[in-house]
């Protein structure tokens, strides 16, 4: 079309339709409407827009119940979101004014850590309704509503409160449901009080107001294990909702991310690559919980972080063995692989070398080759006889010796266990100075609940058999100048009259 030789008159009819047909696409579309009205202030990326079609597709089976279509249901979504990527003002601030729009007689309640916060949500969806609502909806504020808290729709029954969580909700009702960050700090999510209180909020309070078929979003940077998203999901607590749970991680960890992501792949290019990394290196544990959705309990679950022993000094050490983990998968999208080398000494055994790493097959086959030239003294290569573990025992056969299958007995659970009682008791001994040993303790404290478990089955497997399989190899010791472990051994010896107490120390 020739803009030029349009008149004035048609060309003020073209901007009119043009306006129309956007107001009609803002006015039914979520994404475009969050885009709309925040004036230019706002610029979709992945993540924001699939979050969209999420509250879209809650906001179109609300209409079929209203319509009576489909059975009145409450839809139950949890997000959880790392810090700083627009949760908030593309569901929060955005959403219940987009609901009242099309659901005029409808109650909106928003939540949060604390009341001054949940009324910052209540107060710009006011204003969006006072600067949007008219023109796209028809709807306008209640006359003579000035509070940000609690207001009305002028002329029907919608309308909104804004409550902290711990100030509860009793006497009103809800259509619509958010609760956006209930936990503030990391103090409020370490304190079992706290955290009791705010699910005393949910189970007296909040999640007695729902109107059948309500829309519920928790949303969430998670903090603790048995934060809110995590007790209701939790069968300890009671039957679990039907919960759609969407876990939105910084970097990409599973091959089917709902965004199509890469492995290692960052959620928003404004905290890429070298954001992550410095991240992973300041907290292993707040890295996992707060930036992947992924909190593990303070202590750790079957094995506690404290139990770790750590060594700056290697002792003298008889026997080396090495440990591969091998899950990858023949593609381009391979899982970690991890290749330990431990030793034992006495009593303890000694985590001396550690490779972890999306591998694919050869990457693998020539790692383990390379740590075997660089540690020529281990005296056995265990790798676990299933899937890939298999391909590698049969290639490696041929070029290194020392290579022995593995045919585990047991569940992965039942090997930790078995070997639990040795790093509760002290006799197993990390690397201080190495910059991965807190990524290692970390997913340790989440097995079994963790995202991986390579290291874990590495290391499992490494214990078992230094523990259960190897008898001790004695060591040549220099009387002059004892090892701190022959020191502690000596001590022993001399309170219980060389006799061990049994099941806790044993030495050859």
């Amino acid at each position: 079309m020739n803009l030029d030789k349009l008149t004035p008159h048609e060309k003020e009819e073209l901007l009119t339709l043009l306006e129309k047909k956007q107001l009609e696409k803002v006015r039914n579309s979520y994404v475009d409407y969050v885009e709309y009205v925040h004036e230019g202030l706002y610029e979709h990326a992945k993540h924001t827009r699939y979050l969209c079609s999420i509250i879209q597709e809650a906001i179109e089976n609300k209409k079929r119940m209203v319509n009576g279509e489909i059975p009145l249901k409450n839809q139950y979504i949890a997000l959880s979101i790392p810090p700083r990527h627009g949760k908030s003002m593309t569901i929060t601030e955005t959403l219940p004014s987009f609901y009242l729009g099309h659901f005029k007689h409808h109650r909106v309640i928003l939540g949060g850590y604390g009341t001054e916060f949940a009324t910052k949500f209540g107060k710009k969806n006011k204003e969006k309704v006072e600067r949007f609502g008219d023109k796209l909806f028809g709807i306008g504020i209640k006359k003579g509503t000035s509070s940000a808290t609690d207001w009305d729709i002028e002329g029907h029954r919608g309308g909104t409160i804004s409550r902290g969580i711990l100030a509860g909700v009793t006497g009103e009702g809800a259509d619509l449901m958010i609760i956006d960050d209930p936990i503030k700090t990391r103090e409020e999510a370490n304190s079992e009080v706290t955290r009791d209180k705010i699910w005393g909020e949910w189970i007296d309070s909040f999640s007695t107001r729902l109107h059948p078929g309500a829309i519920v979003i928790i949303i969430m940077t998670r903090w603790h294990e048995s934060d809110l998203v995590g007790r209701l999901l939790d069968p300890e607590y009671g039957q679990p909702l039907p919960w759609k749970v969407i876990n939105l991680p910084l970097e990409a960890e599973d091959e089917n991310d709902p965004l199509g992501r890469q492995l290692g792949e960052p959620l928003w290019d404004r905290f890429g690559y070298e954001f992550i990394e410095t991240r992973k290196q300041m907290s292993a544990s707040s890295f996992n919980a707060l930036f992947q959705g992924r909190p593990t309990s303070q202590e750790g679950n079957i094995v506690k972080r404290e139990w770790w022993k750590k060594y700056s000094t290697l002792p003298k050490i008889p026997r080396k063995i090495m440990s591969v983990d091998a899950t990858f998968k023949d593609s381009e999208t391979s899982d970690y692989v991890s290749i330990q080398v431990w030793g034992k000494s006495g009593i303890n055994a000694y985590l001396i070398d550690r490779h972890k790493a999306r591998m694919d097959f050869p990457t693998t086959l020539k790692k383990i080759i390379e740590m075997k030239a660089k540690h020529p003294d281990i005296s056995g290569i265990f790798i676990e006889d299933k899937a890939n573990g298999s391909a590698i025992i049969s290639m490696l056969r041929t070029k290194i010796p020392g290579i022995i299958p593995v045919n585990p007995q047991g569940g992965k659970v039942a090997r930790v266990n078995a070997i639990s009682d040795y790093i509760q008791a002290g006799n197993v001994w990390l690397p201080k100075n190495e910059p991965w040993i807190e990524d290692f303790i970390e997913e340790w404290a989440a097995f079994p609940r963790g995202k991986n478990d390579d290291d874990v089955d590495s290391a499992s497997q490494a214990l078992n058999k230094l523990f259960y399989y190897y008898a001790e190899i004695p060591v040549e010791t220099d009387p002059d100048n004892p090892t701190p472990e022959e020191k502690h051994s000596q001590m022993i010896k001399d309170m219980t009259g060389g006799t061990p107490p049994p099941g806790i120390f044993k030495w050859g």
